[in-house]
């Protein structure tokens, strides 16, 4: 069986391009459907439609002249297709006797391609085995061992996707999208500034994120075109305009105005914003380990590769300061498959207090690995730095219950950050507290404008893990009698002015040569 081009993986991935014949195909594949189309779906057409016109060339090459094969013999005058030639027609010019012991006796053809002057030879007649013998079997279109177009997607999907989404945006003129979906310029039905702002009335009156088709009761566009055009333009428009933001899920399309979003909701703040170090785990013993995966950070080793598994009806996070002051909960693996899944930066989810019953809209940016819009709950129930909270499945898949543990009022002594020349450095204070958390990880920052001051400053210096650690580490071995302090307490301080995980801190500890694991996660200098 002779394999075409379009059999061949290495051509989708690495010769295919977006031709003017494919254009004219999305266009008229588009203008044609009564409803939006997907990126995947475009791509599949594309391949289908290659498979099949080269599949039709071939046919009619075929019927012009005899399949090229070394062991035939051919005269003068004969026309042959050559299918190592891309099928290519060539006219026997002239036949002579070759001259080579190693194949017996076999014949030499002068031929000359069709469109072309010069002139190629190549062996007939041959006795002798060659990989371009077929035996009279040219067949070329026997679903035997042939990739069908769903198999070449499978395969390459992402690169050809990754291609023809290129090509798309490159043509607004003749192509538009919301969010995966894709139809010709031609069919949009128009959106005016008008609908916009009643669109943005109506958001603003229900004070939560509107799902496409109900704001398109509301705007009235005309009504001759298909909903799934009407959709498709209403969401096109909004995603065009700075005041709307896409928060629902990939199901479910909903909308909701830039300007009631906390900032969290719209970029990462500067305090969550984590840039990966390189660091040796084999410095990492059972004991650091096991400290790393029970503070279930969301940065540690590869963040959201691993999400739980759907049965898992909760899992608990702890409050650290980046968190603290950005009003934001971490989305470790563990909780990452707690929530549903949107298309925008941030997705819009509600989230219940397990202590007073009450509703609010948070947001999943999965991007950060964070849930913004927790601010004012923190405040709300005086939660510390270290708190220890439960996030809880729930029947419906956007709504989760967070909650906490509460315990009897009590003043407690917790460590305290204060920037002192230059320096982060430590000092005992009581603090009432009403709430289960980690006592190592508990810490209070009286003002927070400093140490992000600190933060930058040490970011301009250059200042790494390693030297964070050795500037922090006495600081907090000096608050204990045993002159130890616990590696829980040594991430929670570090993360004050770098956001990191637990890996390298723990890593650059154990590579000082004066530091000593004296148990239990404690550690001396």
């Amino acid at each position: 069986m002779i394999q075409r081009k379009t059999q061949q993986i290495s051509y989708w991935r690495d010769e295919y391009t977006v031709s003017e014949e494919d254009h004219e195909y999305l266009y008229e594949t588009l203008a044609d459907a009564d409803e939006p189309q997907s990126l995947e779906t475009l791509v599949l057409g594309i391949i289908r439609r290659r498979c099949q016109l080269e599949e039709s060339r071939i046919r009619s090459e075929i019927e012009r002249g005899k399949v090229y094969d070394p062991k035939q013999k051919y005269e003068v005058g004969d026309d042959i297709v050559f299918p190592a030639f891309d099928f290519r027609l060539g006219k026997v010019l002239a036949v002579r006797p070759g001259d080579n012991p190693e194949h017996g006796e076999f014949d030499v053809i002068t031929v000359r391609f069709e469109n072309s002057e010069r002139e190629r030879h190549f062996a007939a007649n041959l006795q002798t085995p060659h990989r371009l013998n077929h035996n009279g079997d040219i067949s070329l279109f026997t679903s035997e061992n042939t990739l069908a177009p769903e198999d070449i997607l499978a395969e390459v999907g992402d690169v050809l996707s990754a291609k023809v989404e290129e090509h798309l945006k490159q043509n607004p003129d003749f192509f538009v999208s919301a969010g995966p979906w894709w139809l010709t310029a031609d069919q949009m039905v128009p959106v005016n500034i008008g609908h916009l702002n009643i669109a943005e009335a109506a958001i603003e009156m229900k004070g939560e994120p509107v799902p496409t088709p109900e704001l398109l009761a509301m705007v009235e566009l005309d009504e001759s075109v298909p909903e799934s055009v009407r959709i498709f333009s209403l969401e096109t428009a909004l995603q065009q305009d700075e005041r709307f933001r896409q928060v629902g899920t990939l199901e479910q399309p909903a909308w909701f105005l830039t300007r009631l979003m906390p900032e969290a909701a719209l970029r990462i703040p500067d305090p969550l914003v984590y840039e990966p170090v390189e660091y040796d785990r084999s410095l990492l013993d059972v004991e650091l380990l096991q400290t790393e995966w029970e503070l279930n950070d969301e940065h540690t080793d590869g963040g959201l590769a691993e999400e739980a598994p759907p049965l898992v009806s909760s899992v608990f996070v702890y409050l650290t300061y980046p968190h603290f002051i950005s009003g934001t909960l971490p989305l470790p693996p563990s909780a990452a498959g707690l929530f549903p899944k949107g298309s925008g930066f941030s997705t819009a989810v509600t989230l219940i207090d397990g202590r007073w019953g009450h509703r609010f809209t948070a947001w999943v940016v999965r991007e950060g690995r964070y849930i913004a819009g927790l601010g004012e709950w923190f405040k709300s129930h005086k939660l510390p730095i270290g708190a220890r909270i439960t996030l809880e499945r729930t029947q419906a898949p956007n709504e989760i219950v967070v909650d906490f543990k509460p315990q009897r009022t009590k003043r407690e002594w917790i460590r305290a950050a204060y920037v002192d020349e230059g320096r982060l450095v430590f000092q005992m204070q009581r603090k009432q507290l009403s709430c289960d958390y980690d006592d190592h990880l508990a810490l209070i920052v009286p003002d927070p404008d400093a140490v992000a001051e600190l933060s930058a400053a040490l970011r301009a210096q250059g200042v790494d893990v390693l030297g964070l650690v050795k500037q922090i580490m006495p600081e907090l071995v000096k608050l204990s009698p045993q002159g130890t302090a616990h590696v829980r307490a040594l991430y929670s301080a570090v993360n004050v002015v770098r956001r990191l995980p637990p890996g390298p801190i723990f890593a650059a500890l154990a590579s000082i040569p004066e530091a000593t694991d004296t148990g239990s996660g404690f550690w001396s200098l």
